[in-house]
């Protein structure tokens, strides 16, 4: 049979294309298994309509230092494919206030957040400021909120903040190993594994899975995430594979830089000199390792923005990259930190890119910390809430820094503010203003100087002289100090005839008195009248002194019983209940001295040894509680015939052996408290005639009888007898029964103020010599760093900061103006003109007219209580009228603009009647109209159908 050539060709082809299914059917599997895990979404229908939004936000990450020049992949990523804000600032240059104003968009005195510990995280912050964070309003809308990183300074981790979805916290302070995370309501320990801990690659591992799980659970929610990165706040510990770049690179050296003294500027700078070599030294391998650290936010931001373009969303995004506050090194002779108001502190790096951002652009208008808040919510399509103090740069970006579809133009000035006024600050100012007028103002040193020459301040000390006067050889100065021995020899004195306890033999104290009788109220069966009264002193901790006591008070009480010939049937209240058997289960448990019970293994492992052990405890019990109700009756017979003073002769303590018991006893009795006159515990003697002659024994080799009894005073205080009063207030006699108690209260005040100072002293100690007046000074050991490159050149000394550093500021560019107008604390003023010194190296205050003064003290005033957007947008101008606020501006706006109107109505109506005269009465076209009216406009051929009232541009 012949086949044919179409049938032949048929069934090759058939053949082709099964064995290429064959082929291709594996490979698409591998392709599905092992091929890219992401496809692009940008043609899906179930894409978010609103933007995504990433914020990346750097730990004291300074602008004009140079950081941001070694971080390739950040800069070619954002600026290249974004805008640069050009004169980005902050508020406050410190981390907790600057991140309170992210998160709010609030100014500082309206967040109320001054410092890293005032009101950082407080409860009065968690009940009003943080609950309007802008979180709050996107989560609303339905973003998908994400925070990861450093949250703010005082952050404990015990909540997790309203608005966000994903929480992953840090602890308290920066820190890249040994930290705690709160990860989504659970507190997590981290220790010291690169690969595990390291936290800036754990925030940005933790936000990439994040987006990638949200992306596929909820594709149709935009997120919104906050990558809070601890770089390069201290310590400053990299990653291992760049611990070995940036060596010597010393961008941070500006002109600026160890420029010192500064006798024009405030306190601080008044009194901080050049840098010395050891401080060069640091600046420059500090500088290194801030930029070893930024390489790993390097990777963080190329990895997130690898993830979004794996899902499709990198068009659809915002990604803003920003610093919470500038960082200075070097600069002016601070070795290191921040809160200046200078622009090393309060300038940070700003890029943005994401849709509708025209790449490489650069904005010259001035935008803060504050504006942030609006902005984000602007591009989420929220109007910003009335309390926020910023504004919305959305419009900048959008039309690349030119304003065009502002109604108004961008403002020019901003505020800078850092602290508060408080009473000590206002203090410090009449001090500062006192010593710079010499208006009757003594410093310290002086008036110590003036005391010394005094007689009541010499040397040595008198009784009741409190203070004396030394010359401290170090410092070169007079000091004041207490005058302590000879108050403690006058007091310690130790009588000729008074023998104290031994000194390991210590009183019972409160804590133990509490516990003894909750355990006594627990046992009887009248609480109410139950008045316990301790007078031995605490049990050894150990069940194993029990017995030894026990028998101890048993032979006593039988040689008792055998001497008094008491009754055989008497009940004896000491008699030990249990067998030896049963008090060897007893002893398997003690209690230590913070109440825990440990007892031997056998009683968890044993059910019979438990039984026996829990029977024993129980009879025992018993056994106290029937003593205790016949010890009551005892005590009750013992009140009804009680002797009077005439029948015992005045004695008031007496011991129950007599003279003859005593002579011949030998053991030793080292718990009995010396005898004390005047004290209520009043025992029945047994003879009244041996008690008036008896013995009072100590140990066993002295007897001292009672003619030669005295008060002994073991445990008085350092303090006269005068001085020793009740609570009421009613100075008590030596014989006084309240004296004791007065003087145990006063001893145990005295033990803790010396305590106390013991510890401030420890503190001092500690800092060495690194103390200076009115300056926040720390010391730099070699055990700062864990992580290499290390610092091995010693401890050193450096004062960042003043206690008086509290200023208000105001900060204006414009085309004409450019500068730097600040109000310290103390009342000093600065004026920086960038034009003409852009390093800020000469304070120029004294070049301005009194009238421009008076006006940027004004324009200050207005923003220091400013509220709201309106109230704190404000431009400055150079002449002498008053600031233009925004609703001013607004009206003239729209009256220019209706003046413009008129004005072209009216032309056209002149136009159309010149027109119409000229033409005699032909009819006049739109495009003539239009022309007349416009002579200035270049021609172009307009396409107008009549009747049809469109208008288009000819081509």
């Amino acid at each position: 049979m012949r086949v044919s050539a179409t049938t032949t060709l048929g069934v090759a082809f058939c053949l082709l294309v099964t064995l290429h299914y064959v082929e291709s059917r594996p490979k698409e599997q591998s392709r599905r298994k092992h091929g890219r895990y992401y496809q692009r979404r940008a043609s899906r229908k179930t894409k978010s309509d609103k933007p995504n939004i990433v914020v990346v936000m750097t730990d004291d990450q300074d602008s004009l230092l140079g950081s941001m020049d070694y971080m390739p992949k950040t800069m070619s990523l954002l600026q290249d494919f974004g805008a640069t804000m050009k004169n980005a600032f902050v508020s406050t240059p410190m981390c907790c206030p600057s991140r309170s104003s992210f998160l709010t968009g609030m100014y500082v005195h309206n967040h109320n957040v001054y410092t890293n510990n005032d009101n950082c995280s407080s409860p009065q912050w968690q009940m009003t400021h943080e609950r309007r964070n802008f979180a709050t309003y996107l989560s609303n809308v339905g973003y998908r909120t994400g925070y990861f990183g450093k949250y703010l300074n005082e952050y404990n981790g015990s909540y997790i903040p309203p608005g966000w979805r994903e929480w992953v916290g840090l602890i308290k302070n920066s820190r890249f190993y040994n930290y705690s995370v709160n990860f989504n309501g659970r507190i997590t320990k981290h220790k010291d594994n690169y690969y595990k801990d390291y936290l800036t690659d754990l925030i940005a591992n933790d936000s990439v899975t994040f987006l990638k799980v949200s992306k596929q659970i909820y594709p149709q929610k935009p997120v919104m995430m906050v990558l809070a990165m601890p770089a390069p706040h201290g310590p400053e510990d990299s990653a291992p594979q760049y611990q070995h770049l940036f060596e010597n690179v010393t961008s941070h050296r500006t002109p600026s830089w160890n420029y010192a003294p500064n006798p024009d500027k405030q306190w601080l700078l008044q009194h901080t000199g050049k840098m010395e070599p050891i401080h060069i030294e640091f600046t420059d391998l500090l500088y290194r390792k801030r930029l070893q650290t930024l390489q790993s936010v390097d990777d963080a931001v190329y990895k997130v923005v690898k993830e979004l373009d794996n899902l499709g969303e990198l068009d659809n995004t915002y990604i803003l990259y920003t610093s919470d506050h500038g960082y200075h090194l070097g600069q002016f002779g601070l070795v290191k930190g921040k809160a200046m108001p200078y622009e090393f502190d309060v300038r940070v790096p700003l890029y943005i890119r994401g849709p509708g951002i025209r790449p490489k652009s650069v904005i010259s208008e001035m935008v803060q910390m504050i504006d942030l808040a609006p902005t984000i919510l602007d591009m989420a399509g929220i109007a910003a809430p009335e309390q926020m103090d910023g504004e919305s740069f959305l419009k900048l970006l959008q039309n690349g820094g030119r304003n065009e579809a502002v109604d108004l133009p961008w403002r020019d000035t901003i505020l800078l503010e850092r602290g508060k006024i408080t009473a000590r600050k206002i203090k410090i100012r009449e001090k500062m203003e006192a010593m710079k007028n010499n208006i009757g103002f003594v410093s310290k040193d002086n008036r110590v100087m003036s005391d010394c020459s005094k007689p009541e301040f010499q040397v040595p000390c008198k009784p009741y002289q409190k203070w004396f006067c030394h010359h401290d050889q170090i410092t070169g100065k007079y000091r004041m100090t207490k005058c302590r021995n000879i108050q403690k020899d006058r007091h310690h004195i130790k009588k000729k005839n008074c023998i104290c306890p031994p000194k390991t033999q210590k009183a019972i104290n409160k804590r133990e008195k509490r516990i003894q009788k909750k355990f006594l109220l627990s046992h009887i069966n009248y609480p109410h009248k139950f008045k316990p009264r301790f007078i031995r002193n605490k049990r050894s901790e150990y069940l194993d002194d029990v017995s030894a006591q026990l028998s101890h008070y048993e032979g006593k009480l039988g040689r008792i019983r055998t001497r008094r010939s008491f009754a055989s049937d008497y009940d004896d209240p000491f008699a030990f209940p249990l067998s030896i058997e049963e008090y060897n289960y007893v002893k398997k448990c003690r209690v230590l001295l913070n109440d825990t019970v440990v007892c031997t293994k056998d009683i968890y492992v044993d059910v019979n040894t438990w039984k026996k052990h829990k029977q024993s405890l129980d009879k025992l019990i018993e056994h106290y509680k029937q003593q205790i109700d016949k010890l009551k009756e005892i005590r009750k017979y013992l009140k009804h015939s009680r002797p009077t003073d005439q029948q015992t002769g005045g004695l008031a303590d007496v011991t129950m052996e007599t003279s003859e018991t005593m002579t011949t006893e030998t053991t030793p009795m080292t718990t009995r408290q010396p005898i004390r006159l005047g004290s209520r515990d009043r025992g029945r003697p047994r003879n009244n005639n041996k008690a008036k002659t008896g013995l009072m024994i100590t140990d066993n080799k002295s007897v001292i009888s009672s003619d030669q009894q005295q008060v002994c005073r073991c445990n008085t205080p350092l303090r006269s007898d005068y001085l020793l009063r009740d609570r009421v207030g009613r100075k008590l006699s030596a014989d006084d029964p309240l004296i004791y108690k007065v003087r145990r209260r006063k001893t145990n005040r005295h033990q803790r103020n010396q305590e106390r100072k013991k510890r401030k002293k420890r503190k001092k100690l500690k800092k060495k010599d690194c103390n200076k007046t009115m300056m926040n000074c720390f010391t730099q050991n070699n055990n700062h760093w864990k992580t290499p490159p290390l610092w091995n050149l010693g401890p050193f000394c450096f004062c960042p900061n003043a206690n008086n550093n509290t200023y208000w500021c105001v900060r204006t560019i414009n085309k004409k103006d450019n500068f730097l107008y600040c109000e310290f604390i103390t009342g000093f003023i600065s004026y920086y003109d960038m034009n003409k010194d852009p390093h800020q190296l000469r304070n120029a205050v004294h070049d301005l007219e009194y009238a421009t003064l008076q006006h940027i003290h004004e324009i200050l005033n207005k923003l220091r209580k400013c509220k709201g957007a309106k109230d704190c947008t404000v431009r400055y101008s150079s002449t002498n009228t008053s600031t233009s606020t925004r609703q001013q501006n607004i009206k003239k706006g729209r009256k220019r603009k209706l003046k413009r109107q008129n004005k072209e109505r009216r032309q056209h109506k002149t136009t159309k009647k010149q027109t119409s005269a000229n033409n005699n009465g032909q009819e006049v076209t739109f495009e003539q109209t239009w022309r007349a009216a416009n002579p200035t406009v270049e021609y172009m051929t307009l396409n107008f159908e009549p009747g049809s009232g469109d208008i288009g541009v000819g081509e």
